[in-house]
C-alpha cells in the first residue's frame, strides 16, 4: 500500500503592491508680471544705492528678475567691459556708469528675448 505523502502547505503568494508609474508633477506656474511691475529691492554690492527692481518690457517672473541681479551684482561673477556685461541664466546684463545711472537713475538693465528687467536707483 502506498503511503500518502504530505506536502506543506503552500504559502500564500504575496503580490507586491501595485503601482502606478512615476508621473511628473507639473511644476508650480509662474505668474508673468508686465511692464511697470516693481518685484522688489535690493542693495547693489560696495555700498551702491538701494534699488528697485521691475520689469521694463515684454514679461518676466519677479522670483527670477530678483536671483538674475542678485547673481549679477555678485563680486564672483565674471564681467566684461567698462559696463560690466555678463550673462546670467540667459539674462544679458549689462550696468551704466555712475555718471550715467545718475542722470537716468538706472543703475543696470538685463535682457532676454523680448523680456527686460532693471534696476532703478530709489531716490
Amino acid at each position: 500500500m502506498a503511503t500518502p505523502t504530505t506536502s506543506a502547505p503552500e504559502s500564500p503568494k504575496t503580490k507586491a503592491p501595485e503601482t502606478a508609474p512615476p508621473t511628473a508633477r507639473p511644476s508650480p506656474s509662474r505668474k508673468l508680471a508686465g511692464p511697470g511691475t516693481v518685484c522688489g529691492e535690493l542693495q547693489p554690492p560696495v555700498g551702491g544705492p538701494m534699488a528697485a527692481v521691475a520689469v521694463s518690457a515684454g514679461r518676466a517672473d519677479c522670483p527670477t528678475a530678483l536671483k538674475v541681479f542678485r547673481t549679477y551684482y555678485r563680486p564672483d561673477t565674471p564681467k566684461q567691459g567698462s559696463a560690466g556685461v555678463a550673462t546670467v541664466g540667459g539674462w544679458r546684463c549689462a550696468s551704466n556708469s555712475a555718471a550715467q545711472a545718475s542722470r537716468s537713475g538706472r543703475l543696470s538693465s538685463c535682457q532676454k528675448a523680448a523680456a527686460k528687467i532693471v534696476a532703478d536707483v530709489i531716490p
